[in-house]
């Protein structure tokens, strides 16, 4: 069952559902773009990046350590803490989810 507003529109979870991503996953990444620009406002670190520019950088950041962090060939392994990876695989689709959560307020 999915949750609609009153003008019959989906709700944020249900947004991110139909776009095959994980709702808890961009929650994660927007709280540390919340807590990054809590960090740049509090008015010794100059301005913070917009939300797009910081979640380019995010996701090469992130793109990078799961590549480093690949099982070997010859080594079987499952990380525990692997997510959807969404902001890896759909950066566009990731980035509207974003957006979308952010214009909540």
């Amino acid at each position: 069952m999915t949750a609609t507003d009153s003008a019959g529109t989906l709700s944020w979870e249900d947004w991110c559902r139909a776009q095959d991503l994980d709702p808890a996953e961009v929650r994660l990444v927007f709280g540390r773009y919340q807590a990054y620009r809590h960090y740049y406002e509090s008015g010794r670190h100059g301005e913070p990046l917009p939300l797009e520019n910081w979640f380019t950088f995010y996701r090469m950041e992130t793109a990078s350590e799961v590549e480093q962090n690949a099982p070997t060939a010859s080594g079987c392994s499952v990380d525990p803490n692997a997510r959807n990876r969404g902001a890896i695989s759909r950066p566009g689709e990731f980035f509207q989810a974003l957006a979308r959560l952010a214009d909540q307020g």
